[in-house]
C-alpha cells in the first residue's frame, strides 16, 4: 500500500486511480490483494486494529472520512477482486 497510497499519491489521481494503477502494474500481485484483505479483515476486530495494520503497510493515506477502515479495506479488495476476474 505504502507504494501506491503514498503521500504524494495524489500526484497520481484518486485513491482508487491509484488502485487501478497497481492493478496495471502488478497483475501477478493484485489478484492475491483481495485474499491478503480478507484475512486482515478476520483477524483484526477493531478499527484501531486496521489502522494500525494499514500504517505498517506504509501507507499515508487514511481511509476516507465516511467511511471505516473495514470498509475501505473492503471496497479496495471488492474493486480489485473486480479488476483481476
Amino acid at each position: 500500500m505504502g507504494a501506491y497510497l503514498h503521500q504524494d499519491f495524489d500526484a497520481f489521481g484518486t485513491i482508487d486511480e491509484n488502485i487501478d494503477l497497481f492493478v496495471v502494474d502488478s497483475p501477478d500481485l493484485a489478484p492475491a490483494l483481495p485474499s491478503e484483505i480478507d484475512r486482515a479483515l478476520r483477524a483484526l476486530p477493531t478499527e484501531a486494529a486496521l489502522e494500525a495494520f494499514v500504517d505498517d503497510l506504509g501507507c499515508q493515506v487514511r481511509a476516507p472520512d465516511n467511511l471505516t477502515y473495514r470498509e475501505w479495506l473492503t471496497r479496495i479488495a471488492d474493486r480489485v477482486r473486480a479488476a483481476t476476474a
